[in-house]
């Protein structure tokens, strides 16, 4: 047992200094603080299970080449539909601080957030109410959404055509296939 107690003393001073670097490390957020997982519901947080696990269907695709700024676009729609704002709580991935209070700032806030923890990223919006994760897959994003009634998902962009590649190919968005 004393073994495991020393464990979780260098995690807990491991993720301290972590949770501390985190917001010299996001640009264009304010993390104004951290908040433990019981603040949530358990409904709300086993969404993210289920999003994780791949229990339910994805409200939304992207390719995961595409450029950053479609990418931005799209997580920001995930976002709007869900009603999280300029203030929502981010999944940090660290045991003893799971969860960020988080401020935008200026327009920097989400090219920081893939950059700093990458294209698996959680949100709850400020009145607890709504979640949103994304999840990147091998050749795509998935878009998950748990709280509201959500408007079916917009049609797919029209397909790249033959001969374009790289940065003159267009991005074609994925219709999520949706439960009737």
């Amino acid at each position: 047992m004393r073994t495991e107690d020393i464990r979780r003393k260098f995690k807990l001073h491991d993720e301290r200094r972590i949770a501390a670097q985190l917001p010299e490390q996001l640009q264009g957020l304010d993390v104004v603080g951290f908040v433990r997982i019981d603040e949530f519901s358990g409904e709300l947080l086993n969404s993210f299970d289920a999003f994780a696990n791949a229990a339910v269907a994805p409200h939304a695709r992207i390719y995961r080449n595409a450029q950053p700024h479609r990418i931005d676009a799209w997580v920001l729609e995930l976002l709007r539909q869900a009603r999280v704002g300029d203030r929502f709580y981010l999944r940090t991935g660290l045991e003893y601080f799971p969860w960020a209070d988080c401020r935008v700032l200026d327009h920097r806030w989400l090219e920081s957030l893939r950059r700093v923890i990458g294209h698996n990223l959680g949100f709850i919006a400020n009145d607890k109410d709504t979640a949103v994760m994304t999840v990147g897959a091998q050749y795509e994003l998935l878009g998950f959404v748990h709280g509201v009634a959500l408007p079916p998902a917009a049609a797919p962009e029209p397909a790249a055509r033959p001969g374009l590649t790289g940065d003159d190919a267009p991005t074609q968005l994925i219709p999520a296939q949706r439960p009737e």
